[in-house]
């Protein structure tokens, strides 16, 4: 009986993820493809990014947090390869100054 119940068990749990597992393919992986969500915004969007390491969180505007918040998260490694923090960094501040998920 304890067999079968961890086989039935093990089934939902791989059911579950299935069904909730997707493929990221709303944006492509190459540099470019990354890059043009923010050639699309003003042009201080990365500046103010990269501002954000120095201290500098006022001047993130809320153009430049819409993209963020549209930005595949495949791509922040590509974009910024030696800050894999700052996505969560960006992320945070646009939710607290402008109530963006």
């Amino acid at each position: 009986m304890e067999t079968k119940t961890m086989k039935i068990i093990f089934f939902l749990m791989v059911f579950v993820f299935a069904m909730t597992w997707f493929p990221t393919s709303a944006q492509p992986t190459d540099p470019e493809g990354c890059f043009k969500a923010f050639k699309s915004t003003s042009r201080g969007c990365l500046e103010s990014i990269k501002g954000i390491l120095h201290g500098h969180v006022h001047g993130i505007k809320k153009e430049c947090c819409e993209t963020v918040s549209i930005v595949s998260d495949v791509c922040w490694p590509i974009i910024f390869p030696s800050m894999p923090y700052i996505r969560f960094v960006l992320k945070g501040i646009c939710t607290i100054k402008y109530s963006l998920h």
